[in-house]
């Protein structure tokens, strides 16, 4: 996964570009909850194996569907191989690559990579545009609460539930543990990679590449939140894409500085990280 592009769905929404109707699966609940009790630390989302994330998404999709229903609505489950291949999707930028996506959008925080208007999957899209403009507002309303950026794609890709609202959070309120539902959570696989004593010392020569270049961060995190920080203040919680004025120009520097970071981030994390961060998971994972 690259790291620049995954950072991008901060303010992105996602098009899937196919969907078909997910089958509900009554044990999804049962799976996940044997999960957060099982030794056995999976490498997806939320240190999910690949059966829990495959039946969470089967499940929580069975939910939004049911409620969008009661709300009268109609609302097609995205499957879960169109699913995990529009969170794959989140993390790049189509015709790009890594290098032209940081030369272009740094992080993709402060500058905003083309996005599509709506993101339920290609049979709700047609649903949601054969209805009126109020209800179309209505439709997402009930769907995703007064976030709309914040789809099920975007959230359980970042690992971050703290936006959801409408059907959504309802279905993942019922999924998903309150652990896992916590802004503060960490991945366990996540975790035990980064207290690897190779990552340690991979992220220090990170940290000092990064003040050869100008800037000093403990670990890429740190300038990411740099960036993020920034931008909340220059935007106050507005869309970005609408400033105007002193608060433009601040956001125009702000993306020229994100972009020069971010490159500088890029070139020390592949001169110093990648390899060692692989390896790394190899090791721990037992995968390839």
């Amino acid at each position: 996964m690259t790291r620049f592009g995954a950072v991008a769905i901060i303010g992105a929404t996602i098009f899937l570009t196919a969907c078909g109707g997910g089958a509900s699966s009554d044990s999804a609940q049962s799976q996940q909850s044997k999960s957060s009790g099982d030794p056995q630390v999976g490498v997806e989302e939320f240190g999910m194996t690949d059966e829990n994330l495959v039946n969470s998404i089967e499940r929580a999709e069975s939910l939004i569907s049911s409620c969008m229903t009661e709300a009268g609505f109609e609302y097609v489950p995205i499957d879960p191989v169109t699913f995990r291949g529009a969170m794959d999707a989140l993390t790049s930028a189509p015709g790009l690559t890594d290098a032209e996506f940081v030369a272009q959008y740094g992080y993709g925080i402060s500058s905003l990579p083309p996005t599509q208007a709506f993101g339920a999957g290609e049979e709700n899209t047609r649903i949601y545009e054969q209805l009126s403009p109020s209800d179309q507002v209505a439709y997402k309303r009930t769907l995703w609460g007064d976030n709309i950026e914040a789809t099920f794609v975007i959230m359980l890709e970042n690992e971050d539930f703290s936006g959801a609202g409408g059907c959504t959070k309802k279905a993942i309120d019922q999924v998903f543990t309150a652990e896992q539902r916590n802004a503060n959570y960490v991945n366990p696989f996540d975790a035990q990679v980064q207290q690897d004593s190779r990552m340690v010392d991979a992220l220090e020569k990170w940290s000092g590449c990064m003040r050869d270049a100008g800037y000093d961060y403990e670990n890429p995190d740190d300038a990411e939140r740099y960036v993020t920080d920034r931008l909340n203040a220059i935007a106050k919680g507005a869309d970005p894409r609408t400033l105007t004025g002193s608060e433009k120009a601040a956001l125009t520097q702000l993306q020229g500085e994100e972009r020069a970071i971010a490159q500088a981030d890029n070139d020390c994390f592949e001169q110093h990280v990648t390899d060692v961060e692989r390896q790394v998971e190899r090791d721990i994972s037992g995968r390839n």
